[in-house]
């Protein structure tokens, strides 16, 4: 994790996403609800291009320097990632 950047509630992060579940992209922004032990993992509340659905929530996520572009594992899922600066 980078030491000038760290993950907090409210700040807005990436994590991959099926396709079929998000009008065609890989990644949906998604905003911060807990910051675990350590900053180790964090929860989210995702906003996909899509209709809400009961996977809109995910637990225990860890950070990642790269999304998988097409995450067909449900371990796949539990990644995320800071958006790209621009």
């Amino acid at each position: 994790m980078s030491s000038s950047q760290k993950p907090s509630v409210g700040g807005i992060v990436h994590v991959p996403m099926p396709r079929s579940a998000n009008n065609g992209s890989p990644v949906a922004p998604a905003i911060i609800t807990q910051v675990n032990e350590e900053e180790e993992t964090i929860n989210v509340r995702i906003f996909p291009d899509a209709p809400p659905s009961p996977h809109d929530y995910r637990r225990d996520l860890a950070q990642a320097d790269e999304l998988d572009d097409d995450p067909t594992t449900q371990e796949a899922l539990y990644f995320w990632t800071w958006p790209p600066r621009s």
